[in-house]
């Protein structure tokens, strides 16, 4: 986590990862503003750069390559990361509606800049039997399975693009290039379009060229009568017979999504923002919009990712001006972009005003270009140990402390008034009828209370998503023990600021928690809430069980089975994000990881005849499954092979990067034999958040419990080792390789 030296005041929210928002938050890296809190809102953690994905396809360049990670990029920033999709504005309330069932993200500075899609409601039967070129993932799945089919077959295969613009004319000579070695003869493909030229935005000189190359390349073109419709293998157009294809992508003129003009912001006649040369909208002083989302006034710019990236810098100079509350500067585009299309091999053809060139040297060109650019956001400065989103010597207000410290009471009624009904008819105090404390009937008859307490301080800056989180990682130790839970108390610290900013931390915080509650079974019934220098948050959950079905940590016997349910690796992912060392995707399933609850884990467990459990957190598996040991009077073997690790753990761990915990937890582990420095020896100290459960399973049920995990969505699920008879005073874990 980022702290922030002084309170903040304006929340800049971007929606949208494109390339305009990427110079945004590199520039505020660079240079914080005291006060001033950034929060990206993305659909995906890594961002392609629209220039090299066509070299993607190619083969010439790999993922990494030519995507950006946002995770990283967030980090170095100092930004919130909320990673869902807009789905509407609230500009009233200044309020982004986001999918996941999450609260809406409040802001006072507004940017968009989330590309455009192909219009697949233009033409009939598009969606269907058409895949679009974005979501550029969805297309590349489809090319995947494909290729797959092109390798393995001899049939003819007829490879279709509705739309000859830039995007649609590069794209075909880049699957036609990709495809052709593994299809030969067998691919055709044929490029569409209602236009009677292909790339019309560009001069004649690069469109002759341009036309030559697909010519050399066997691609046809059918041009000239714009398409009706798209069924079952045959594309109808208007006045000339069908053509029949195999498949076929959509690369028509780019569409706005739906939100953008229904939210009321002021929109041209196809959907998309309309902005002055300052980017900022027309209507509504507080949003801005850049890339292809934007209509700029006075000028008619084709949607094309060099603007996005030639906005960037004007964009977030904008931006710090309006939250200091300076004059906007005006954007001049440039009326001549030099334009670079690639040819499927390592030849492009650049073109400028009338000019046009082609050959291998426009395709270093163009390669030297998208490479350095991407630099700017692959290769970022190294990150200091300050506070960026105040600044380094910008002291805050004194604050109280003991009961002073308490958040204001006005504050705390509406971030609870915002959460969804807590009432229940075993609580007879709670959230709902605020008391000195909660009031709530006694378990059932036959069964006892199981009661536990946890917290922490935040790891995620996305405070929704850290109160899901921490009341998962809470509600663990229920579970763990074969209970049901039923209430928890809530322990809140939340940095002071304004009013407005606590509550709408306090609404996401609480919000999150009580969704994870919610599907547990269990209520929120009070709490306390606090200031203090950073986010905290913490539960006490109270559950119940009858005493037969209790799950205690003595019980293993020799011959069990030891199963652990999640992989092993948080505290690394996390210690590697903490420094902007972690690749998107490790941080994107560590996440995912953690937000799987252990509830239907331990259902499993217990339906195959589970002795002992326990959940993996702070002490890691060597800590805890030595407390199992230690109550139990038995030893472990256990197999490192076997371990199950979140991608990127085992390569981290090879950089030297654990969590700053790992050390005090190998101090404190019980005698172990084996390699300690053996590869996958350092997971067993790393401590995990929102862990999996350890548990001892007979040895003839381990097949099955492990089937059931898998089918129960638990795939990391593994059998990690076996129970054998105590060989001496103190428990002890060998290892194996």
């Amino acid at each position: 986590m980022i702290r922030p030296s002084v309170p903040v005041s304006t929340d800049i929210v971007l929606v949208g990862g494109g390339h305009a928002h990427v110079a945004v938050l590199r520039r505020f890296g660079m240079k914080p503003e005291p006060g001033v809190r950034l929060t990206l809102i993305a659909r995906d953690v890594e961002t392609p750069y629209s220039g090299m994905i066509p070299g993607y396809f190619a083969g010439h360049y790999t993922r990494p390559e030519c995507h950006i990670d946002l995770v990283r990029l967030a980090r170095f920033a100092g930004a919130r990361l909320v990673h869902a999709s807009a789905t509407g504005l609230d500009l009233a309330a200044r309020r982004v509606h986001v999918d996941g069932g999450r609260p809406p993200v409040a802001y006072d500075l507004l940017s968009l800049d989330t590309g455009s899609t192909p219009d697949a409601g233009a033409i009939a039967g598009a969606a269907e039997h058409a895949v679009a070129v974005k979501p550029i993932d969805g297309l590349l799945a489809a090319v995947a399975q494909w290729e797959h089919e092109l390798a393995h077959g001899t049939a003819p295969f007829r490879l279709a693009f509705i739309g000859a613009g830039a995007g649609g004319t590069e794209l075909a000579m880049a699957l036609q290039y990709r495809f052709g070695v593994v299809a030969g003869a067998c691919l055709s493909v044929v490029l569409v379009d209602a236009s009677p030229t292909i790339v019309p935005t560009h001069n004649a000189a690069a469109r002759r060229a341009l036309f030559r190359a697909l010519g050399d390349r066997g691609i046809e073109t059918a041009l000239g009568h714009p398409v009706r419709a798209i069924g079952a293998g045959r594309i109808e157009r208007d006045g000339v017979p069908a053509i029949a294809f195999d498949r076929a992508i959509l690369v028509t003129g780019a569409g706005a999504p739906a939100w953008s003009g229904a939210s009321g912001l002021a929109v041209d006649d196809r959907g998309f923002v309309r902005v002055a040369t300052t980017l900022r909208s027309i209507s509504h002083a507080g949003v801005f919009a850049a890339g292809d989302l934007a209509t700029v006034e006075g000028h008619a710019l084709p949607k094309s990712g060099v603007y996005a990236v030639r906005a960037g810098p004007v964009l977030a100079d904008n931006l710090r001006r309006a939250a200091t509350g300076q004059a906007l500067r005006p954007w001049t585009p440039q009326r001549h972009a030099l334009a670079l299309v690639s040819t499927g091999d390592r030849s492009a053809v650049a073109s400028r005003a009338g000019l046009a060139f082609n050959g291998p040297a426009m395709w270093r060109l163009k390669d030297w270009i998208d490479r350095r650019w991407m630099r700017r956001y692959q290769q970022l400065p190294a990150m200091g140990g300050g506070t960026r989103a105040g600044g380094e010597a910008a002291l805050a207000q004194m604050r109280c402390g003991g009961c002073g410290a308490k958040i204001s009471a006005s504050v705390l009624r509406r971030a609870l008034a915002r959460l969804p009904a807590q009432a229940r008819a075993d609580v007879f105090a709670g959230l709902d009828a605020p008391d000195d404390a909660a009031i709530i009937a006694p378990p059932p008859p036959g069964e006892v209370l199981v009661q536990t307490v946890d917290q922490f301080r935040a790891f995620v800056d996305d405070p929704y998503l850290f109160g899901r989180i921490a009341a998962l990682h809470c509600l663990a130790d229920i579970w763990a023990m074969g209970a049901r839970p039923r209430t928890a108390l809530a322990t809140v610290v939340l940095p002071d600021g304004p009013a407005a900013k606590q509550e709408e931390d306090l609404a996401a915080l609480l919000g999150g928690a009580a969704a994870a509650l919610a599907e547990a079974g269990a209520v929120l019934v009070g709490g306390h809430t606090g200031e203090g220098a950073e986010l905290a948050f913490g539960l006490a959950v109270t559950g119940h069980a009858a005493p037969d079905r209790l799950l205690r940590k003595g019980g293993l016997v020799p011959g069990d089975a030891i199963v652990l349910t999640k992989p092993l690796g948080t505290g690394i992912v996390l210690a590697a994000d903490m420094r902007a060392r972690a690749e998107a995707a490790w941080v994107k399933a560590t996440m995912d990881s953690m937000l799987r609850p252990v509830g239907p884990a331990a259902a499993v467990l217990a339906a195959h005849g589970v002795r002992a459990a326990t959940d993996v957190t702070g002490f890691g598996l060597a800590g805890h499954l030595g407390e199992m040991l230690s109550a139990s009077g038995v030893d472990a073997v256990l197999d490192l092979a076997a371990l199950p690790a979140l991608p990127g753990s085992r390569a981290l761990l090879r950089e030297g990067i654990e969590s700053t915990l790992a050390t005090a937890n190998r101090a404190a582990m019980y005698e172990t034999t084996g390699d300690l420095t053996a590869p996958g020896a350092a997971l067993l100290v790393d401590p995990q958040t929102s862990g999996g459960l350890i548990a001892g399973v007979p040895f003839d049920r381990a097949p099955a419990c492990l089937a059931a995990l898998h089918a129960a969505g638990d795939p990391y699920a593994a059998v990690i080792g076996r129970v054998v008879a105590r060989s001496g005073m103190m428990p002890c874990i060998t290892m194996t390789v």
